[in-house]
């Protein structure tokens, strides 16, 4: 018996010596090399000792940095005897936050010394925070070897002790980290004025041309790919769940907005970054994953960003593109950079996730440029707008063939939108996109048609008795055809009074206003203290109700432009009523 069970215990030895060494030639020993943190990235109450684990390859030393900046030989040396300890950081002197060439704004003497004949927009009076920002931890580790071959890397968020700071409470939180060069960096930082602006001075001022302060040029106005730097974004939930924490690409975002305080910036996934074209998270609660999505700072409505959330809130239902807002926090290298939005973007990817069309038989233009598809398509919307505007719209067979060019519901249900928010300065003509199907597919959007899409409503507008209805005859002349056309004017007239009695009903705008005012005062509040070291509580009570006193008058003024442009008689005959 004993001989038996000596064979046993010899048989199960030789068993697990050979799934041993079956094991060894199949391990991937490069997972020596890889190392993590002993904690996540997120919320934390308490300080704590973060561990760097991993890294047991021979010849091989972990570094970490605390500033956002990529690890080399040349930064701290970690220990496994000495974890890094963290607690909150808010207390540590400002670093980027500091920065004064981040908006010609701050250039003052320069900007008096090369005045605009014309009138140009204000300077705004930004000034560097005279108090310590809020602040998370970012630790970013290497793996490197004794020939400077970086072996595995780390990185993480840490904001640590933020539970009695009420101004996070009920938005999300966001993390960009970047390089620092790649944002403040003389020549290639595409945050600040930098080399660009310098070289504008010598080429262009000194030259006596001049096109205003706000479209100097500067690093922050680089667009493309070339302006596209590598970054880590990570994204919190209200309840502080991290939802996303990607490696992606970012771009300041925007036209004129570029020039202020902060700034909107566009995230994209790459493979080359992360592997996959897409974001992980659902963002927007869609059927498809974001490829891109924009951290959007208000454009012109920096100060208070409310136009552009109330318009793409309460226009959803309308017959045209709309982009879903998430209100968010940033920092940025771990400093708090102010109030944001995270938003849709408007590209191939949107329009087939929204509307179900192929991406590559899409066209879309915004700002007069062709976005999406090729130069040649912008003859499509050319030959669209020349038959609308210089043809009789009051003949059928006209309005007929308008109506197979563009969907008039669509563009009927934006311009009438637009119009009861009164826009103008930058509207129409500026700040428009449309899009439609190079060629006609299945689904219902794929029928060629041009349809419109909401944007940049952030600039003029939301002046009660303004008449935009006679502004929108007189500057835009598909539009001024389209309106001698009796059908067209019924269902215009009728569109503008539903938008008015439902889309901004009473209660409708009087919820979302005092929502706005609920989630949003104290968070616009520290970025405004965080840009003026001024809070302005009371400009931003002024511009909530500067905005309920617009939609509590609008629709009377409304209705009175129709009577003026339209006749009362004809109204009434047509079954239109206030």
């Amino acid at each position: 018996m004993m001989w038996i069970k000596h064979k046993k215990n010899k048989l199960l030895f030789c068993l697990l010596f050979l799934f041993c060494l079956v094991f060894a030639l199949f391990l991937d020993w490069d997972n020596e090399m890889q190392i993590w943190f002993s904690r996540p990235s997120g919320f934390y109450d308490e300080a704590f000792d973060l561990k760097i684990c991993g890294g047991y390859k021979r010849n091989c030393r972990i570094y970490y940095t605390l500033d956002g900046s990529v690890p080399d030989r040349d930064s701290y040396l970690y220990s496994k005897r000495e974890p890094i300890h963290l607690e909150d950081a808010s207390g540590q002197e400002n670093v980027y936050s500091a920065r004064t060439d981040t908006s010609m704004a701050f250039y003052q003497e320069l900007i008096e010394k090369y005045p605009k004949d014309k009138p140009y927009y204000p300077v705004p009076a930004y000034t560097v925070p005279n108090y310590p920002v809020d602040k998370c931890n970012v630790v970013r580790a290497a793996a490197i070897d004794e020939d400077g071959n970086v072996l595995s890397t780390a990185m993480g968020v840490y904001f640590v002790g933020f539970r009695e700071k009420k101004i996070y409470e009920n938005i999300y939180v966001a993390s960009v980290v970047t390089e620092p060069d790649n944002l403040f960096d003389y020549e290639n930082g595409v945050y600040v004025t930098g080399a660009d602006l310098d070289h504008y001075i010598k080429t262009v001022l000194e030259k006596g041309d001049n096109d205003g302060w706000t479209m100097w040029d500067a690093n922050y106005r680089k667009s493309g790919l070339d302006s596209e730097r590598e970054a880590t974004v990570s994204i919190f939930d209200q309840d502080r769940v991290n939802i996303l924490e990607e490696n992606c690409g970012i771009r300041i975002q925007g036209e004129l907005s570029r020039v202020y305080l902060p700034k909107s910036i566009g995230c994209y996934a790459r493979e080359r970054y992360s592997g996959k074209n897409e974001f992980s998270a659902n963002l927007f609660n869609l059927q498809e994953l974001p490829h891109k999505f924009v951290f959007f700072a208000g454009g012109n409505d920096n100060t208070f960003k409310l136009k552009d959330y109330l318009a793409n809130t309460l226009e959803q239902e309308l017959y045209f593109s709309t982009m879903r807002f998430i209100p968010c926090a940033l920092f940025l290298d771990g400093e708090y950079w102010g109030m944001y939005y995270i938003t849709e973007s408007y590209n191939a990817d949107y329009l087939s996730d929204h509307y179900k069309v192929k991406k590559s038989n899409v066209i879309m233009i915004k700002e007069f440029e062709v976005t999406e598809g090729a130069e040649a398509d912008r003859g499509l919307y050319t030959e669209t707008q020349t038959f609308i505007s210089e043809n009789d719209m009051r003949d059928s067979l006209n309005y007929s063939q308008a109506c197979r060019l563009i969907d008039i519901d669509s563009y009927i249900d934006y311009y009438a939108a637009q119009i009861y928010l009164a826009r103008n300065g930058d509207w129409p003509g500026e700040n428009e996109a449309y899009w439609r199907t190079r060629e006609e597919e299945d689904p219902v959007y794929g029928d060629g048609k041009w349809r419109w899409m909401l944007y940049d409503v952030n600039s003029d507008g939301f002046t009660a008795e303004h008449d935009s209805l006679e502004h929108v005859m007189k500057t835009d002349k598909m539009f001024a055809a389209l309106f001698q056309n009796e059908e067209f004017r019924k269902k215009f007239a009728c569109r503008i009074l539903y938008i008015g009695n439902t889309v901004f009903s009473e209660e409708k705008v009087e919820d979302f206003l005092d929502s706005y005012v609920g989630m949003m005062k104290e968070p616009i509040m520290a970025q405004n203290r965080r840009f003026y070291n001024d809070p302005m509580e009371r400009e931003f009570d002024e511009n909530v109700e500067d905005i309920r006193e617009f939609f509590r008058c609008r629709y009377d003024a409304v209705w009175d432009f129709l009577v003026e442009h339209m006749g009362a008689e004809w109204l009434s005959e047509h079954g239109i009523e206030k």
